[in-house]
């Protein structure tokens, strides 16, 4: 009878071990064809010294296989990289770095000068940086670090590249950036102040004249304007904070919604390469003139200055379906404006100012 008992038990225990294996296999099975549910909670704990989010990224990244990108978090490198590729590990689905700015030509900034633009200024005045050619760009000025050899201000910058995965500024990207921003500012040492997480990007607030005279813009509500070209009202878009590393203000011709003219300046020796660059490509520069100078052609005008011992550059554009929105007399005078409000608030010297001459296209 015992014997009979053993008999019985052990066929059923042979039935049940097959069921789990089979279970096993099929929860195996729906694990393995679930990993893009989870893989990003995995890559936020795995990557980028545990910076990232994973509710950021399940909202910015494909529901798709991916592979971890090179990670060089946590390795005490000068160039923080991280990021996941796609499955075939050639080409980055969203790729993270963060440097020390040396101002040396082809640096972390370097490529929003390719072509003639104004950054989407979408983010927090709490936030220094905007979204740019590729992603969100964050610049923090590191005064732990103090200056260099040649007496620049040591500069953390932040690079999230996500075109693969976005067209447009979206709170999940700048997220990331600032919590990339916030875990390289620790790790190299910057000293800049922890930046606040945000929960949205700002949409573009079109102020009218007397509503932009309390922010850093406010110098057009007290300017002499021409007539908009719609003639309508003015309204003025003031998007930074009157320190910040790069500045904007922007004329709105309220008829038609539309920008007439857009002025930024851009500040540290890192942007004179890039506005050379920009100069020698787009102008055709006369003789007893070069690159280096503050000049108007006939889609936007340069203005220069000296800002905390460092270079500063202002650019003014005014264009829309090929042509100048404003007469390039008028670019000329908002951008001098610009510039000499900024060197006042500022403490900058040397402002070199274009001349009346519009220089042509080049070539």
């Amino acid at each position: 009878m015992a014997t009979g008992i053993r008999r019985r038990w052990w066929l059923p225990s042979r039935r049940v071990l097959g069921i789990v294996a089979v279970v096993l296999a099929v929860v195996a099975g729906v694990g393995w064809s679930a990993k893009p549910v989870w893989q990003p909670w995995w890559y936020a704990a795995t990557l980028c010294g545990g910076n990232l989010s994973g509710d950021d990224l399940a909202e910015l990244l494909p529901d798709e296989w991916l592979e971890a990108a090179e990670d060089t978090f946590g390795s005490g490198h000068g160039l923080l990289r991280c990021g996941v590729n796609e499955n075939d590990g050639r080409h980055f689905v969203l790729k993270v770095e963060a440097q020390i700015d040396t101002g040396e030509p082809g640096g972390p900034l370097a490529m929003e000068f390719r072509n003639l633009r104004d950054p989407h200024y979408a983010y927090p005045r709490s936030i220094p940086g905007f979204y740019g050619r590729f992603g969100p760009v964050i610049i923090q000025e590191c005064p732990k670090l103090g200056h260099d050899s040649e007496g620049r201000k040591r500069r953390l910058v932040t690079n999230v590249y996500t075109l693969a995965v976005e067209d447009d500024p979206s709170p999940r990207s700048l997220r990331a950036a600032v919590r990339i921003a916030n875990g390289a500012n620790a790790e190299i040492g910057c000293g800049a102040d922890p930046l606040p997480l945000p929960d949205r990007v700002e949409p573009a607030q079109k102020l009218s004249l007397s509503q932009a005279e309390g922010t850093m813009c406010g110098w057009l509500a007290q300017d002499t304007l021409p007539t908009s070209p719609s003639g309508k009202e003015w309204q003025v878009v003031a998007p930074t904070d009157e320190r910040a590393p790069i500045t904007s203000c922007s004329l709105i011709d309220s008829g038609t919604g539309e920008s007439a003219v857009d002025i930024t300046g851009w500040y540290g020796d890192w942007t004179d390469e890039p506005f050379e660059r920009l100069l020698t490509r787009e102008v055709r520069i006369p003789k007893g003139h070069s690159s280096r100078d503050a000049l108007l052609s006939e889609r936007f005008g340069r203005a220069k200055a000296l800002c905390a011992g460092e270079s500063a550059n202002f650019l003014a554009n005014s264009y829309g379906d090929s042509r100048s929105v404003l007469p390039m007399s008028e670019v000329r005078h908002l951008l001098n404006e610009f510039a000499a409000d900024q060197a006042e608030r500022r403490g900058c010297t040397g402002l070199e100012l274009p001349g009346r001459t519009v220089h042509p296209e080049a070539d």
